[in-house]
């Protein structure tokens, strides 16, 4: 007789015939992001936050690489070149270090010369923080010194005209960032706010409740990851928690949805709400693996290949997909079983089944 081996399950099937307790084990999965939390206000008290020069000020510089070689005696550099952008970041890391100072970002954009004819021409920008406690007079100083150095490491200083093609763009003050920071926390808080009523009518406060607070463990969590990995606080930092709130949202209703479906079939009715969670995070667990997988593969991979501005905004997307999927999963469900009344369930079902008697009468 011929033996057959016995085929592999696939994903779904493990996952479907999977016996594991979400419920039960929900204690031991609050650890891992009660630890992370920790750590995070340990470092918030004592290295704060990596602030991007948009909460703490700084200047802006534009160097234009010429790479049209419209300036003689001028070297010559394609941005857009790996070896060559990386020689023009050395050459400007060497000038503010040599004022103290270091660079918060690059980023290549483009700069008019008028006195060369040069429209559109390709430039580097480059932030910097100002010194700490420096008063605007100082900051003008120091700014005209890096300017003047800026111009003798490109050569521009041979060329007539030639301190033009580095433009002191100016300085960017705190309180853009201040008002950028009321202004996020305004928008989380009515977003927090509108999601709240719209979970509310559409499942019940209960739903509302759990989704918000598994809302607050991705924000925390990836602000968490912010402090542990110095990550540049800006305003791409500031989209990056906005995006993540979406995906938070977005996995929480899938889950809730499907709890929702498996009450109204009655297959639950007698059940405690522990098996009709354990049961709907089974069945929505493929999808949920398959979306998060996608997501953070996806962004994963533009926040090791991008330039740092997008690194910055793909990196905290990134940890909030893995937040999001971790909550939805392990701590949403059960916080809703914990919360939610059977009672008030097997009241709505005696009511249905006494619609159904009138009907059938």
């Amino acid at each position: 007789m011929k033996k057959y081996k016995k085929s592999r399950l696939s994903f779904d099937e493990v996952i479907a015939s999977s016996k594991f307790n979400y419920y039960k084990n929900m204690k031991w999965f609050l650890i891992a992001p009660a630890v992370i939390i920790l750590v995070a206000i340990i470092l918030l008290c004592t290295v704060g936050f990596k602030s991007g020069i948009d909460f703490t000020g700084g200047s802006v510089m534009t160097v234009y690489t010429n790479s049209e070689n419209v300036i003689e005696g001028a070297e010559q550099y394609d941005a857009n070149n790996a070896e060559d952008y990386r020689q023009i970041q050395d050459k400007i890391d060497a000038v503010l270090e040599a004022n103290g100072l270091s660079a918060s970002s690059y980023q290549i954009s483009s700069m008019d010369v008028a006195e060369f004819d040069v429209y559109g021409g390709q430039a580097v920008v480059v932030k910097y923080q100002n010194a700490e406690g420096a008063t605007s007079q100082e900051i003008i100083q120091t700014n005209n010194v890096i300017h003047e150095q800026l111009l003798q490491a490109f050569g521009y200083d041979a060329g007539v005209d030639g301190e033009n093609a580095i433009e002191n763009t100016g300085t960017i003050t705190p309180t853009a960032g201040a008002e950028l920071i009321y202004t996020a926390i305004i928008a989380v808080v009515v977003a927090m706010v509108l999601v709240l009523v719209y979970l509310g009518f559409r499942f019940d406060f209960t739903t509302a409740f759990a989704c918000i607070l598994a809302l607050f463990h991705d924000i925390f969590i990836t602000t968490a990851f912010a402090l542990i990995f110095r990550i540049t606080i800006n305003p791409a930092f500031i989209i990056a928690i906005i995006a993540v709130m979406c995906f938070s949202i977005f996995n929480n209703i899938l889950l809730m949805d499907r709890i929702r479906d498996n009450q109204k079939s009655g297959v639950y009715d007698n059940q405690p709400n522990e098996v009709l969670v354990n049961d709907s995070v089974r069945q929505t667990m493929p999808r949920n693996v398959f979306i998060a997988v996608t997501a953070f593969v996806v962004v994963a991979l533009v926040a090791v290949i991008a330039v740092t501005d997008v690194r910055d905004f793909a990196l905290p997307i990134a940890i909030g997909v893995l937040a999001s999927f971790y909550s939805s999963v392990f701590i949403t469900p059960s916080l809703w079983a914990l919360a939610h009344n059977p009672k008030k369930r097997k009241k709505l079902k005696a009511q249905k089944d006494k619609e159904k008697d009138k009907v059938v009468v």
